[in-house]
């Protein structure tokens, strides 16, 4: 399992005028909510489980030759869960609820593929709560790579690259308020080839 990345995101709202001084006390008790990457399920490459996969030479035969099929049919399937925990710290006496996530990853500073969790999600002061974000994408479509560097490239999205590729998980919350739903102004970004290997 990877390391835990932590990132304290800071709500930086502009609060004039919108509702006084008892609506800018909940809105900004909100901005503790802390956002932990977690560890990365299940990733597959064309249905080959990437758990026991280290680089392109822990293949075994079956699984490049179900991966060259994949190659041959012209579409490759990746799917992965991400998972980041949200904790609401004891002091802080509001429930969070986050209502909305959009997230996306970054493969050398492009976007590869993005997407939206809208399923809501409540944190109680002092709880903390497992987010999956699963993430589905056609390699060849996302990368102009083929064989081997597609695998590479997988590898690196699943946290257990060599460190070749470097791999940025990114988030944006959008957290309900008094005010209606407000989300977090900058995303929150979890680098995760630091801890490729581990």
């Amino acid at each position: 399992m990877l390391r835990p990345i932590v990132a304290r995101a800071a709500l930086v709202l502009a609060l004039a005028g919108m509702g006084g001084c008892a609506a800018a006390s909940q809105l900004a008790a909100l901005r503790q909510v802390e956002f932990r990457f977690d560890h990365i399920g299940s990733p597959q490459v064309a249905g080959v489980p990437l758990e026991r996969i280290r680089s392109y030479s822990d293949l075994s035969v079956t699984d490049a030759a179900r991966i060259g099929m994949a190659l041959t049919s012209g579409e490759v399937p990746m799917d992965l869960t991400v998972h980041v925990t949200g904790r609401n710290p004891e002091s802080n006496a509001v429930t969070a609820r986050l209502v909305a996530m959009d997230w996306a990853y970054l493969v050398d500073d492009r976007e590869a593929v993005s997407g939206r969790l809208t399923d809501p999600v409540s944190f109680a002061p002092g709880a903390a709560q497992d987010i999956p974000l699963r993430v589905h994408l056609d390699l060849m479509e996302a990368f102009d790579e083929r064989g081997r560097d597609l695998v590479e490239v997988g590898l690196a999205l699943a946290g257990q690259g060599s460190g070749s590729h470097k791999v940025t998980f990114r988030i944006a919350p959008t957290v309900d308020t008094p005010l209606g739903p407000i989300q977090y102004p900058v995303p929150i970004s979890f680098d995760i080839s630091s801890n490729s290997g581990r």
